[in-house]
């Protein structure tokens, strides 16, 4: 939105700012940009279950990734597709590794619910605890610390491999050993030098979106930390 503001006041004024921003925009909605930007997020390795035993975490937590939507075709709602991919993560190591499974999402329709059911119907999977009030990364982790046993200090964390590392600092501030079990990870395509991959797209552009407001979610974050 910055960048369509810059071109707009660029254009009425006849500065070089108009052709800047749109630079800028252009680079932002190419793939190689866009995936440089995803995978310098992706700090963390794919977790290999074989390794539950040597790490112990003791329970899972699987972050919301939007609100339900309305879903007419089964007279309810569903999960945004992130929440969905997050899901069908969870749901796959809650089976290899036998741990339990926190779902924890609110807002004034709260995730908790419809993930704890779209476990069960979908998936097969039981859902221990549903943290229903939070509605940012740092809510999850504070109400995920109220609602969850004392003794329970080990958490598989279970959310996009681009939002880990602003839910890694939340959770280990909310005093949780955390083991990050990041998924859906970016493209990793390296043949950056085809014409196509140099076109805009809309898909894209929101993949650099996503990325510079995490980058500025950590950042926030951090400070808000430091003391």
């Amino acid at each position: 939105m910055l960048m369509i503001w810059l071109i707009i006041m660029g254009l009425m004024f006849k500065s070089w700012a108009a052709w800047l921003a749109l630079a800028i925009l252009y680079l932002f909605s190419t793939p190689p940009v866009a995936s440089l930007l995803m995978h310098s997020l992706e700090r963390y390795p794919v977790f290999n279950p074989a390794q539950a035993q040597r790490v112990e975490p003791q329970a899972i937590v699987i972050l919301g990734g939007g609100l339900p939507r309305i879903s007419p075709e089964m007279s309810g709602f569903r999960p945004s597709a992130y929440t969905l991919e997050r899901l069908r993560y969870g749901a796959w190591l809650s089976r290899q590794t036998e741990l339990p499974i926190m779902v924890s999402g609110g807002g004034f329709r709260p995730e908790a619910a419809t993930m704890a059911e779209s476990l069960k119907r979908d998936f097969g999977v039981a859902t221990r605890w549903q943290e229903d009030r939070s509605t940012t990364t740092l809510e999850n982790a504070v109400y995920a610390r109220d609602m969850l046993p004392e003794d329970i200090h080990s958490v598989l964390l279970v959310t996009h491999g681009w939002h880990m590392p602003r839910a890694v600092l939340s959770f280990e501030r909310a005093g949780f050993q955390v083991i990050p079990a990041p998924g859906m990870l970016a493209d990793g395509a390296k043949d950056t030098f085809r014409i196509s991959r140099w076109l805009p797209s809309a898909r894209y552009l929101s993949g650099s979106e996503r990325a510079l407001r995490e980058y500025a979610g950590y950042l926030w974050y951090w400070l808000t930390y430091r003391h």
